[in-house]
């Protein structure tokens, strides 16, 4: 976290306190809506496309999903970010890919890229991966981050399709997510407790377990890997040993790098591009 981010996030919590003893009902609707806007202080922008890459939009039902695709090989490779990142933290990642044959597709989701600053969630994620995926048709690798890796699982256990799968640092607890977002704002119970009402509402008093749930009963396929830095300090590494423990999957720890920095790892770039060149049905048997 930028020394910025610290003051804002301070600043935010400060307010959210003085506010909750005055006007409780009032702090529980801005908290809600910090809860569901990833880049809350965010103005508009242009996503960074890479030189030579390509702009491209899918549309479906109302929803619009911007991106860039580069590479011209006959594989596709989607690949999504997480919660307030970003299309251009797969630079590294799609440079490899592209050498390898991949024609890579990489999607800014909905309330990101040029749709910052305003509020999204995990279905909705869920629905542009989707329609991503419905668009491109035959996808032979998906890569997912984070909170982007539990709406793939969202959008997978719905239409999505894949031959092999990348996730890393994946949540799997919204349940964490969300007491990480109350500590670090310092929300006082009842601001806490308007916040988890609102959830409970749009999508039933059970939705901190049906989706652990689902993501754990999901079946993926036999090339599939989880990917996790040791120092992470957002996504507990137990999430991901879970979920490869869950799906018999391959599983890879780096260290040093935290939640963002695995992205440009050599190393987690080294086991992707190995699992996007393997052929289907073979096992990696990836266990460190």
């Amino acid at each position: 976290m930028s020394r910025r981010e610290a003051v804002v996030l301070k600043t935010i919590s400060v307010s959210l306190a003085g506010l909750s003893y005055v006007a409780p009902a009032l702090a529980g609707r801005i908290a809600t809506y910090l809860w569901f806007t990833p880049f809350p202080l965010a103005r508009s922008r242009l996503p960074l496309i890479p030189p030579g890459a390509r702009p491209i939009t899918f549309q479906s039902a109302g929803l619009v999903v911007n991106g860039y695709e580069t590479g011209d090989g006959p594989r596709t490779a989607l690949l999504v970010h997480g919660w307030a990142g970003s299309s251009r933290h797969y630079r590294r990642i799609v440079t490899r890919l592209a050498e390898q044959g991949y024609r890579c597709v990489v999607i800014d989701l909905p309330a990101h890229g040029i749709e910052a600053g305003r509020s999204t969630d995990l279905f909705q994620l869920a629905d542009a991966i989707e329609i991503a995926g419905n668009a491109l048709g035959k996808i032979d690798l998906v890569v997912a981050h984070s909170l982007g890796a539990l709406a793939t699982g969202v959008a997978m256990q719905r239409t999505l399709r894949t031959e092999r799968l990348v996730f890393i640092a994946p949540a799997l607890r919204p349940q964490h997510a969300f007491e990480s977002f109350a500590a670090a704002l310092r929300l006082r119970p009842a601001v806490a407790r308007a916040v988890t009402r609102t959830m409970e509402n749009r999508f039933g008093e059970d939705i901190w377990d049906r989706i652990p749930a689902g993501m754990l009963g999901m079946r993926v396929p036999g090339l599939t890997l989880v990917i996790h830095d040791t120092d992470d300090d957002i996504v507990p590494i137990e999430h991901a040993k879970l979920l490869s423990e869950h799906w018999g999957a391959g599983f890879v720890s780096t260290r040093g790098h935290g939640h963002r920095g695995v992205l440009r790892s050599s190393e987690a770039i080294d086991h992707i591009a190995t699992l996007a060149s393997a052929r289907a049905g073979v096992g990696l048997g990836i266990a460190q």
